[in-house]
């Protein structure tokens, strides 16, 4: 019999010690319970504070764009016109100015030209000539101009507007769309 009362004080004991360490771990659990609760309303403030930042940088993006392309509307961008070496922004001006009077039967007196400069890096041997940006004074005379490139239609000279990059991307996506309305007879 005192055998059985030693075993079961042993087990009364051991059951004991088991009841306080299962508090013990209780009350870890429910102050890890807490901090993760506290963790995830920080994460959620933090999610909210990153949307609210992502839409702020979309839209200041958007603002900077637009400035960006309002800052090219009097650009023309001429591609195609050979380039020779080491030519200077009075070269590149005279190059479009006789086109625009040979090409594009332009009196090239009234339309002022703000500046004409070639864009990119010189090419290497025998790439293809960098284009030529073309800042016109009056945004008319800009716009007579993008008129007349149809006289251009076989002389691998090629007149386009300036655009970002982030506006030019966005075209290049758009080009099979347009390429599938053409085909189905839809032109714009």
């Amino acid at each position: 019999m005192d055998s059985f009362n030693k075993r079961l004080d042993g087990f009364t004991k051991d059951l004991c010690d088991l009841r306080a360490s299962l508090q013990y771990t209780q009350k870890d659990v429910e102050d890890e319970k807490a901090h993760v609760e506290k963790l995830s309303k920080d994460y959620k403030d933090m999610f909210q504070e990153i949307n609210m930042l992502n839409s702020k940088m979309n839209t200041s993006n958007g603002k900077m764009d637009y400035l960006e392309n309002q800052s090219r509307r009097k650009n023309l961008v001429f591609e195609g016109i050979p380039e020779s070496g080491h030519e200077k922004w009075s070269d590149s001006e005279d190059k479009i100015r006789k086109i625009l009077s040979e090409k594009l039967k332009l009196d090239h007196k009234h339309i002022e030209l703000e500046r004409a400069h070639r864009s990119g890096k010189p090419p290497a041997r025998d790439d293809k000539p960098r284009p030529i940006v073309v800042r016109f004074l009056r945004f008319k005379d800009r716009n007579t101009v993008l008129e007349k490139a149809k006289y251009l239609k076989g002389s691998n000279i090629f007149i386009n507007e300036d655009y970002s990059e982030v506006i030019r991307q966005k075209r290049k996506e758009l080009i099979p769309a347009m390429k599938e309305a053409r085909k189905r007879g839809v032109f714009m």
